[in-house]
């Protein structure tokens, strides 16, 4: 039996790739899927992730887990030799919004969005489900 070390990556190095992956491709899910992830961590070769969901459009189930972590995976080749996952779903009101353009001219469209996202801000995040697995 060949042994490899697992990898683990700097809290700065998970910083970093967060911070491109949720400007690049998280932020659509935000504004149009009510779903938010961020990486919280890379140990040990197990990816984990934390899930902020309306459940607007995904539910915090295993599939929308598993496929949350192929996106990261997909799209940040840090992670590419992940063998397994955390994901952590926790409820909230809002991940983020856009207005078209006649939206932007409602004064109380935009102050119904400005205080949806004040209110989720605000509220205490309430962990719905936790789901692990091997990739």
């Amino acid at each position: 039996m060949i042994k490899t070390s697992a990898k683990t990556l700097s809290k700065s190095e998970v910083d970093k790739i967060d911070s491109s992956y949720v400007r690049g491709v998280d932020k659509w899910r935000r504004m149009y899927a009510g779903i938010a992830s961020n990486l919280e961590m890379f140990e040990k070769d197990i990816i984990y992730l934390r899930i902020e969901n309306t459940e607007r459009k995904f539910p915090s189930d295993y599939k929308t887990a598993l496929e949350t972590v192929k996106t990261w995976i997909e799209f940040n080749k840090e992670l590419c030799d992940a063998k397994g996952f955390v994901v952590s779903f926790y409820g909230t009101k809002s991940t983020g919004f856009v207005l078209n353009h006649e939206e932007q001219k409602d004064k109380n469209r935009i102050r119904k969005v400005v205080e949806e996202l004040k209110s989720s801000i605000k509220q205490k995040s309430e962990l719905i489900n936790i789901f692990s697995g091997f990739l």
